[in-house]
């Protein structure tokens, strides 16, 4: 069976009905919204989705979305990762979405992260560069701020988030504590939100093609 719906399904066992289900963005996000769509839930849970396509995704198969602000709590959100490491800090935004992914995680009581195997690193941003999502206004002065304290930074060309705004991919030019970096990067004026997603309780929904394991 192909992982990212392996892994999908699996993840539906952890929705219940009258959830308020946090729909994530991405190719496996996408997967477990058809399988969400496709199972018996489908008309007994409300979507709150962190990207404007995961949306018109959701509606397409029937899924009923609310916007945020609507709802008090997230029950479960499920979404994908870049890259897991053994420490389950989580990596985030190739798709760009990052700060309505990250929104939508910290309203949410449970966070479940569905990945296939080769998602796990020894350590994130070793293969994949930091999303960093920055407001256009005065874009190449954050980003001599971002190089400031010690990262190369490179601007997305042609890609605009959600809200509007850009996305820089960016890497340590040596290793930092991550809670520190995410800490030294947000205090950048401009910077909105990046693609570390560090601490908090979550379950990693891994699938090797066989089976799937959960981590957390």
């Amino acid at each position: 069976m192909d992982k990212k719906e392996q892994v999908a399904e699996e993840a539906i066992n952890y929705i219940a009905q009258g959830n308020v289900v946090g729909l994530g963005s991405g190719t496996t996000a996408s997967q477990f919204i058809k399988a969400l769509g496709k199972s018996s839930l489908r008309s007994k849970i409300v979507g709150v989705a962190t990207s404007i396509s995961s949306d018109r995704l959701a509606r397409e198969v029937g899924i009923k979305t609310v916007d945020i602000d609507s709802v008090d709590w997230i029950d479960v959100t499920v979404d994908g990762a870049d890259e897991v490491d053994k420490d389950l800090n989580i990596l985030k935004g190739g798709g760009g979405q990052l700060t309505r992914e990250k929104k939508v995680r910290n309203k949410s009581k449970s966070y479940i992260v569905i990945i296939s195997d080769d998602k796990l690193v020894g350590r994130i941003m070793d293969r994949f560069p930091l999303p960093v999502e920055v407001l256009p206004f005065g874009q190449k002065t954050t980003m001599k701020e971002l190089e400031a304290i010690g990262m190369t930074c490179q601007l997305r060309g042609g890609f605009i988030t959600d809200n509007g705004n850009l996305v820089c991919d960016c890497k340590p030019l040596e290793k930092f504590d991550l809670q520190e970096l995410d800490q030294r990067i947000k205090s950048i004026t401009g910077v909105v939100e990046t693609g570390l997603f560090l601490g908090g309780k979550k379950k990693i929904l891994v699938s090797n093609g066989e089976m799937v394991t959960v981590l957390g």
